[in-house]
């Protein structure tokens, strides 16, 4: 029975008592959440899951004994519950929180560095919505147990919905059978199709899956919008190029946008597609779009992206909470793109997501398995009509 009334349970586990003060704190500001319990290692962790039954759990990841990956696999196998990782806004720290999401962890939050009160809030404000997210993913975490989200177990039949949407084409053969030679000297730069991919909570394991489906002669160029903070999204662009067929690299101000190249949206900082005197498409950074809460935003990339690329743009929405890619989405359609989105049953948080379905903007919404496939046919037809038109 879903608990409507009664506040989520928390367990709080750090070797820090003043990260478990804080921590509890923050978590006590908000009359839905309540802190059931603390822990300063992890077996006392273990000890402290049996006995007050926590709904989510915040592991830190530098602990004596037990490390925050081995309490995490172990909660995973013998007790599954959401589990957001804390850790430290280093390199470092990044490369361990990455292996605790592809392990199973939720999501997680970073601690906080200088420990002003702006930040001290903004923290808050994150930890709040990061305990709420887990909290509504704790079905799909049982379904799935110890193999991880998106194990890629299960398998949707989405042939009516693509068919209501007037999508047949995506139900050809598959683009395997019908490999794009020579791509890169067909295009001129300026003429080939962009992939936009926006992503929250859930997203790096999914995204690795979907890249991973690519093949190496990529059609496209790629660009990815992970809401993720800086330091990490460097790392995560090293996993990607480390799975991926072609080149994939966390962004820099300038990089010109290209065919069979993938970038990664830098943690704090908006960007958006623009084109010089040249008329090559390039990646610039937009520090003074405040309007975007997240940062880096989906919608203003993909709206900018939209103004340059039109109908060779093709966008795609995949799980998190909130509503970032619906207005990116929006301008997408606008000009003549197309606009995908993964499911409800297999997205980790269906947020954004929904928000775009919801709008009426979506061409098909996917399961996660056929996600790769349906951007890889919708490029290959934009190629097919560039090749005509040449």
């Amino acid at each position: 029975m879903e608990k409507k009334d009664q506040p989520i349970k928390v367990l709080v586990v750090d070797d820090s008592a003043f990260m478990r003060n804080m921590l509890s704190m923050m978590l006590k500001n908000c009359d839905d959440l309540k802190v059931v319990g603390t822990a300063s290692n992890g077996q006392d962790a273990i000890e402290q899951v049996r006995r007050t039954q926590p709904d989510v759990m915040t592991l830190d990841l530098e602990m004596p004994g037990m490390n925050g990956l081995e309490v995490l696999d172990h909660m995973l196998s013998q007790h599954p519950l959401p589990i957001i990782m804390v850790s430290a806004l280093t390199q470092e720290g990044a490369e361990v929180t990455l292996q605790a999401l592809e392990r199973g962890a939720v999501d997680f939050i970073a601690k906080p560095m200088n420990q002003n009160a702006s930040e001290i809030r903004t923290i808050e404000g994150l930890l709040h919505n990061k305990v709420r997210e887990a909290f509504q993913a704790r079905h799909r975490l049982l379904e799935i147990g110890e193999e991880g989200f998106h194990s890629g177990r299960s398998v949707h039949h989405a042939s009516q919905s693509l068919k209501n949407q007037g999508k047949s084409a995506f139900l050809g053969k598959s683009w395997r059978e019908k490999p794009v030679h020579d791509f890169c000297e067909t295009f001129q730069s300026a003429e080939f199709p962009l992939v936009v991919i926006g992503a929250s909570t859930g997203g790096p394991n999914l995204l690795k899956t979907i890249i991973r489906d690519f093949p190496a002669s990529f059609p496209a160029a790629l660009l990815i919008v992970q809401h993720m903070p800086k330091y990490f999204t460097k790392v995560f662009a090293e996993n990607l190029n480390a799975v991926a067929g072609f080149p994939i690299r966390e962004a820099q101000d300038g990089d010109e946008l290209q065919p069979g190249l993938g970038f990664v949206a830098p943690g704090n900082q908006h960007i958006v597609i623009t084109r010089q005197l040249d008329g090559r498409p390039r990646i610039q950074f937009a520090t003074e779009s405040l309007e975007h809460p997240y940062r880096p935003s989906i919608d203003c990339a993909m709206g900018s992206a939209a103004e340059q690329f039109g109908q060779s743009l093709v966008g795609l929405v995949v799980t998190g909470m909130g509503n970032d890619g619906r207005a990116g989405s929006q301008h997408i359609k606008g000009q003549g793109g197309t606009v995908l989105v993964q499911d409800e049953a297999t997205s980790l948080i269906y947020g954004m997501p929904r928000a775009v379905a919801e709008a009426g903007i979506a061409d098909a919404v996917l399961p996660d398995v056929q996600l790769a496939t349906a951007l890889m046919q919708t490029v290959n037809s934009l190629f097919r009509q560039k090749v005509k038109q040449a």
